[in-house]
């Protein structure tokens, strides 16, 4: 009797064992995916959705000629004084006019030694910058110096004036750069709402209230100099789960009655839909306030997974990430999705390679790594989108076509951040009105980099790939 009963408990654990084993079992049924170009419906330009944060550093001709390479854009200048890259006194206000009582109208207040060198870098390696006019975070918990809000708003604002003249028009023996995006300021909101910046700010020590009249006092007199250049921000980056100051500070600029050419936003997340989902908050406020025709920007982004429940993140995860092919299906999944969304571009953070955040290398042999196969593939792209129309699936399929001297190339991204999708995704590709002949495309996945693999069309015209979770192919058709 009782071997009959234990033998019935053995029993009856085993198969909730093995019904709570299928429950967790990754999915490995292959997922059918169809993917239609159609290269004579034109819907609008290929966007600059591979610029960055950083650029190369003045002493590494790989990091220069890869820039180059990769058809970077546009470079952000933020962090540039953090690390040994630029330099210590670069980019930054304070660098720049180190002695606030100083007279804003004379050369010899400023020091652009070291910013000079890495504008001129980044100019020599093929990208436009984009300057943020503001400080560096302030990570340091003993003492801040910086990130206070100014004691005069209105010589700050003529501080930044003469900034982008020396750069723009030759004022202190500077240069003619032409350089259009002019960012005023940080994340300002990142301690708002914890109350933070009362006893520890990183980024603004001052109250929200005090930035935006910061904000409005510089962008008027900047937009009165120069009506041509775009002036913009404010770079927040608190979006969802807390109190967002978007709302307020569009408020205040339209009382105020201040010009805004672009808005700028951070995120770091995991999951593209979460992006997108910002983008569409953000321009619904865009158009609630009268900016529905300034630009949308996003220019912080990158690879980070937060824990359940606590709200943290685990950042040695997330650093192991963004140099893995994972890291990389996940930005081109991003930069893919955000194409078609309300957004005008992306900068990646950060091309530093000093830095966690930086996915393009492995600094201690100079490797590349995959994040410079998904930016070197999107590179590949022309200069038009044409419409592309993706079914079936999971959803984790992602694809851009672009029309090329005349041939269309199809960019396709297979990323799911749950690490139990280890199936296939069969896909199929088709040309609108015609059929493919000779082709070929470059994958890039655990076992393969920037590979180049034939395609076979079968009778219907259609070729065929099959691509793992965290796959990068880009077909030239």
């Amino acid at each position: 009797m009782k071997k009959s009963l234990f033998a019935f408990l053995f029993l009856a654990f085993w198969s909730l064992a093995l019904e709570a084993q299928d429950e967790i079992q990754p999915n490995v049924t292959s997922a059918r995916v169809s993917v239609t170009v159609d290269p004579s419906a034109i819907v609008g330009p290929v966007k600059p959705m591979n610029a960055v944060n950083n650029g190369p550093a003045y002493d590494s001709e790989l990091q220069k000629k890869d820039f180059k390479i990769l058809k970077i854009p546009y470079s952000r200048t933020h962090d540039a004084s953090l690390g040994e890259c630029y330099g210590e006194r670069v980019v930054d206000i304070s660098d720049i006019f180190r002695d606030f009582d100083k007279d804003p109208d004379s050369p010899a207040s400023y020091d652009f030694r070291e910013t000079d060198l890495y504008i001129k870098t980044l100019i020599d390696s093929g990208c436009e910058p984009f300057y943020r006019l503001g400080q560096s975070i302030e990570n340091q918990p003993a003492a801040k110096y910086n990130i206070y809000p100014p004691k005069d708003y209105k010589k700050w604002a003529r501080i930044c004036e003469h900034i982008i003249r020396h750069y723009n028009e030759g004022w202190a023996d500077g240069f003619h750069y032409n350089i259009r995006y002019w960012e005023i300021w940080n994340e300002a909101d990142l301690d708002q709402s914890s109350g933070r910046w009362k006893t520890d700010p990183r980024t603004w020590g001052g109250t929200i209230e005090e930035f935006h009249k910061l904000y409005a006092v510089a962008a008027k007199h900047l937009k009165k100099c120069f009506p041509k250049l775009k002036i913009g921000g404010p770079s927040y980056c608190r979006i969802q789960g807390v109190k967002t100051y978007f709302p307020q500070f569009f408020a205040y600029m339209k009382d105020n009655a201040v010009p805004i050419d672009f808005i700028s936003w951070h995120k770091y997340g995991a999951e593209p839909s979460v992006y997108l989902m910002e983008a569409d908050l953000i321009r619904g406020w865009m158009k609630e306030y009268g900016y529905e025709k300034a630009e949308l920007i996003l220019n912080e982004w990158n690879y980070r997974r937060f824990k359940s429940g606590n709200g943290s993140s685990n950042e040695r995860y997330n650093r192991e990430n963004r140099g893995t092919i994972k890291g990389a299906a996940f930005a081109l999944a991003t930069m893919s999705a955000l194409q078609d969304a309300p957004v005008d571009m992306m900068m990646y953070y950060d091309f530093r390679p000093t830095g966690s955040y930086c996915g393009f290398y492995d600094t201690q042999i100079d490797k590349h790594l995959p994040l410079y196969y998904a930016f070197y593939a999107w590179s590949k792209l022309g200069d038009k989108e044409c419409a592309c129309k993706v079914e079936g699936g999971a959803g984790d399929v992602y694809a851009v076509a672009s029309v090329r001297d005349g041939r269309p190339v199809v960019l396709i991204t297979r990323y799911d951040g749950d690490n139990n999708a280890c199936n296939l995704a069969e896909v199929s590709v088709s040309v609108a009105g015609g059929s493919i002949g000779k082709a070929y495309y470059h994958l890039t996945d655990e076992e393969h980099i920037y590979t180049e693999i034939p395609l076979f069309p079968s009778e219907d015209g259609t070729v065929h790939l099959s691509l793992t979770n965290n796959a990068i192919a880009l077909l030239e058709l």
